[in-house]
């Protein structure tokens, strides 16, 4: 039995912090929680690092969670589904950012709205460090959302939002299949 041991010990040693997660070979490196009743796709190439602060991944029953090709989320990120989100293709997420489609609980009485919303980030999007992406929201392609911002309206594609709430400073200029390092 020892021998069983070391032999997925040296296996697991090899792969460098390549591990299972979702469909696809995802790499994951220091303290990544995920709580999985609901659903989890990933594609291609997700980075998901934990160090110095853990990532928690978390898709409730009945949830939809989707990463695109590409994805990096950085430390200290919770990303919590309850509904859905939606998160495109060649998308980077700051450290200790919060992406949650659910308020988890109503302000007053008189509050009768959806707690849960759907929340769309599209492709070559760039999320600052320490913002908060709120449900309902919609951020388009190739937008930058800078730093410390809170996102509680829609964001439209090609622009720099930042500030609490986030709103428009200026249009970027993004050429045709340009993708950002």
């Amino acid at each position: 039995m020892g021998g069983c041991f070391m032999k997925l010990s040296s296996i697991l040693h090899r792969l460098n912090g390549l591990y299972k997660f979702g469909n696809s070979a995802t790499k994951l490196r220091g303290k990544v929680f995920v709580n999985r009743i609901g659903s989890i796709r990933t594609g291609r190439n997700l980075s998901i690092v934990g160090h110095p602060w853990a990532v928690q991944i978390t898709s409730t029953r009945g949830a939809s969670l989707t990463f695109g090709d590409n994805v990096y989320v950085n430390a200290g990120v919770g990303i919590a589904a309850n509904k859905e989100i939606v998160i495109g293709d060649n998308v980077k997420i700051g450290p200790r950012t919060s992406i949650f489609d659910s308020n988890y609980h109503r302000i007053d009485s008189a509050d009768k709205s959806e707690m849960s919303r759907r929340i769309t980030i599209g492709n070559n999007v760039w999320i600052g460090a320490d913002c908060t992406i709120l449900p309902g929201v919609t951020i388009g392609d190739n937008s930058v959302i800078a730093a410390k911002s809170t996102v509680n309206k829609d964001v439209p594609k090609n622009v720099l939002v930042g500030g609490s709430p986030a709103k428009v400073i200026r249009e970027l200029e993004i050429e045709d299949g340009w993708i950002r390092d």
